[in-house]
């Protein structure tokens, strides 16, 4: 058997109709690794601008309204961001233009596997990959690319004078491969996961994680400078080695954010789960698909394009669908459960060991599904790269990290603990109401959302609030 698990990416599927997990193909019983990504469905943005302006438009979505990052003059500008996820799509300049979008690639690198059939074993033999780099496999997902342009912005298409705004646009973003595709040939049809001569494998190791923590840490120590790791995985079980590394890019002074999970009332996945990790919730806006249907296309813009679009900056106030608030959390947001097993693990998660909540409901963004087996035309289609809406924890954490940017922009000494310390008191401003909510999700179906108090961590983070209780805290400390 391998020493170490290769485990697919767990996926809820957004479709038109349901949200649905995929199949969990583990490839052996040692350590359990997932990573977290909720599928979507295509929904090309429409473009009205090419060709007709000089300069791009600025723009930018519900999700950047929602946190209020279009109310702050900080930018990100000086801090770095370490996306360890899928790594980007060979053509992520299309997205993200080096004229506005800084990417380290000097300082991107993959962390992964090359696997070779070995006969005497009928099995894979695997070795460490040094020259894997960061641009994903052609088979693979664009998850890390999607995540990247949450913090960042992005542009709908290379042709595109489009710009819409992330949540700290200026940072500059070290892409990191932490998760990977392998798309082998193999010579034994009884092979788990064997389709026409072809083996998929997606997904990562602790090893691979750890690595790329490791990776990070070592650099900001090297140049001295502050980074954020926006970490949108986990797994079902916590591994020690990835622990380690997380305390040590902490005591390098690396602040580290991840997803809580897509797991619902199961339980929080790890890394988000570690306490000193801060971890992030998914919440909603419950007017998202009610201006779906009443603004011809452009619902998902936040900045009243269309009046009366506006995410409002009292949250408090009354929706459209007869709720009291217009945030919901969603049901597959993972929350802390105190009688947490898996397999032979057990362990209580409390309620301190979830931190913030941010959106994570039909984000748009660039994006790649998997390539996957049709068994109805029996071959492999590659989907097509484009702009998508997810759903996920995954993309929770990216708006976390990226006002963690905001944060340290100000004050770049911060430590984990103080700044896990400021974002729950902003978030504890804006806590989501205790009656649930009743609105669309993956429209035109109706949920009646339902959490406990804290499900969701401390509240909603806002990048105001982020920023006052830093210089709340600043002063504190004198």
């Amino acid at each position: 058997m391998r020493k170490t698990t290769i485990v697919p990416l767990l996926l809820l599927a957004c479709l038109a109709i349901s949200v649905l997990p995929m199949t969990r193909i583990v490839r052996s019983s040692s350590h359990v690794y997932l990573s977290r990504d909720v599928s979507p469905y295509k929904e090309q943005l429409v473009d009205t601008t090419a060709g007709l302006e000089a300069t791009y438009r600025s723009r930018w979505g519900w999700w950047i309204d929602m946190v209020d990052a279009d109310l702050v003059t900080n930018n990100g500008q000086g801090i770095y961001v370490a996306v360890l996820d899928t790594g980007l799509l060979s053509n992520y300049l299309d997205y993200f233009p080096a004229d506005i979008v800084d990417i380290k690639e000097e300082w991107g690198k993959g962390f992964s596997y090359k696997e070779t059939w070995d006969p005497a074993i009928n099995d894979y033999a695997e070795t460490w990959d040094p020259d894997r780099g960061f641009i994903t496999n052609a088979q693979g997902s664009g998850h890390g690319t999607h995540v990247t342009s949450i913090i960042t912005g992005f542009r709908p298409s290379a042709t595109s004078l489009n710009w819409y705004k992330g949540v700290a646009p200026k940072v500059t973003i070290i892409p990191v491969l932490v998760l990977d595709t392998w798309w082998l040939d193999c010579p034994d049809p009884t092979y788990p996961g064997y389709h026409d001569g072809k083996v998929l494998w997606k997904g990562g190791s602790y090893e691979m994680v750890a690595a790329g923590i490791d990776y990070i840490a070592d650099l900001a120590e090297e140049h001295g400078i502050k980074i954020i790791i926006s970490m949108s995985l986990g797994g079902a079980v916590p591994g020690g080695i990835e622990e380690v590394a997380i305390n040590y890019a902490i005591s390098k002074g690396v602040i580290v954010v991840a997803s809580a999970g897509n797991n619902g009332e199961f339980g929080m996945g790890w890394p988000g789960a570690y306490p000193q990790v801060i971890s992030a919730a998914a919440c909603g806006w419950t007017d998202y698909w009610y201006y779906y249907y009443v603004s011809g296309g452009y619902w998902w813009e936040g900045q009243g394009a269309y009046p009366g679009l506006d995410v409002p900056e009292k949250l408090n106030t009354k929706d459209h669908l007869g709720n009291n608030w217009q945030t919901f959390l969603e049901d597959f947001s993972s929350r802390p459960n105190p009688n947490y097993v898996y397999g032979t693990f057990q362990t209580s998660q409390s309620k301190k060991d979830l931190d913030v909540c941010a959106p994570g409901q039909a984000i748009i963004g660039p994006y790649k599904p998997y390539i996957s087996w049709n068994t109805q035309t029996l071959k492999w289609v590659n989907p097509v790269i484009g702009t998508y809406l997810v759903w996920g924890t995954s993309q929770a954490a990216p708006h976390v990290a990226g006002i963690a940017a905001l944060v340290a922009q100000s004050y770049p000494d911060l430590s984990q603990s103080s700044m896990e310390w400021i974002l729950k008191k902003a978030a504890g401003q804006c806590p989501l109401p205790s009656d649930g909510a009743g609105c669309y999700d993956l429209a035109p179906y109706w949920y009646d959302f339902y959490w406990n108090d804290h499900d969701y961590g401390n509240g909603l983070l806002q990048a105001p609030a982020a920023l006052k209780w830093a210089d709340t805290y600043n002063n504190m400390i004198g």
